[in-house]
């Protein structure tokens, strides 16, 4: 696939999810965003690490999800309590990782 395909193909499947979502690459640079995060200011002129303090940063797994072409995850604790952060590579163009974080700007009802 080429990235127009792979970027269409995030859109597809990210854009109506409640969180931001980023299509980044081990550079930090990202080359598409969903609906939220463009709400949020996230475009595709920026890298990742440029968002926020360099202290949420410090725990990035983007590289070992690059180097090792695994999902990986981390528990952190976000604005409305306990929140997790994925790196997934993306099958077929395993250069390309999503990014995005699960309870951290949207509350999840019981």
């Amino acid at each position: 696939m080429d990235k127009q395909e792979i970027i269409k193909a995030f859109h597809m499947m990210w854009d109506k999810f409640p969180e931001p979502i980023m299509l980044i690459t081990k550079d930090r640079q990202i080359h598409a965003v969903n609906k939220k995060a463009a709400s949020l200011g996230l475009n595709d002129q920026m890298k990742c690490s440029s968002i926020g303090s360099p202290e949420q940063h410090k725990g990035c797994l983007c590289n070992q999800a690059a180097d090792t072409r695994e999902a990986v995850y981390k528990a952190y604790e976000g604005q409305f309590g306990r929140a997790y952060g994925f790196w997934i590579p993306v099958e077929g163009a395993e250069e390309y990782i999503i990014h995005f974080g699960v309870g951290s700007t949207f509350e999840y009802p019981m």
